[in-house]
């Protein structure tokens, strides 16, 4: 056997199997509509009706330590589209509520709880689908079939800029979830290595940006 061919961990990689246990978060304005399904591109919620008012994030942490998890991940924006940040991407989230005056920021207060109980803090950032965009799987406008270069070119910039803000503004994150990974910059997609390199350069990332196909 060519042992020199062998791929292994780098120390990212090493750390996080080391960490062993880690608890993933996902809540999301669904939660206010039972039954809405986002593929029926239509009758999206309302951003009002996301009012978590007894949101308590440090319980989140506390309930993650109490069963070991030593790192979380938090759904930022899931299919459904909606923003759980401050951000002008496009107006579908926490800023369209009324919920804390349009202020409320989920990833902040999850990531300042993470850190509070030394629980290292991860982030949800898909790309390959989004309700109020009208996205679907692999990541192409027109609900997954594709449309003119302009409306994919305008779907990047909003990834590309939803990217940089959840990956600059919070600190260290330790991981980065896409979820359905990316499309490769040639085919359509946005170019998030050098935004994930520039920004987060030791965090280690599930279903990352794909190659491009051969």
């Amino acid at each position: 056997m060519n042992t020199g061919s062998l791929i292994t961990a780098t120390p990212a990689h090493q750390r996080w199997h080391d960490l062993e246990l880690g608890m993933f978060f996902h809540f999301d304005i669904p939660v206010y509509k039972p039954g809405w399904d986002w593929r029926s591109w239509k009758d999206l919620p309302d951003p009002n009706l996301y009012q978590p008012e007894e949101l308590d994030t440090d319980q989140w942490m506390e309930a993650a330590r109490a069963m070991g998890a030593r790192y979380a991940i938090f759904v930022a924006k899931h299919c459904s589209g909606f923003c759980q940040w401050q951000t002008d991407i496009y107006p579908y989230g926490v800023k369209q509520s009324s919920w804390r005056g349009g202020q409320g920021d989920v990833v902040a207060d999850f990531v300042q709880s993470c850190r509070k109980y030394d629980i290292l803090p991860g982030l949800y950032a898909s790309v390959s689908a989004n309700g109020y965009l009208g996205v679907d799987n692999p990541g192409l406008v027109n609900r997954g079939k594709g449309g003119t270069a302009a409306e994919q070119a305008e779907y990047v910039r909003i990834c590309e800029q939803m990217a940089t803000e959840l990956w600059s503004r919070y600190g260290d994150l330790f991981e980065i979830w896409f979820d359905g990974s990316a499309i490769p910059v040639d085919e359509g997609g946005p170019d998030l290595v050098p935004i994930l390199e520039r920004h987060q350069p030791n965090a280690i990332a599930f279903q990352g940006p794909r190659a491009r196909r051969i």
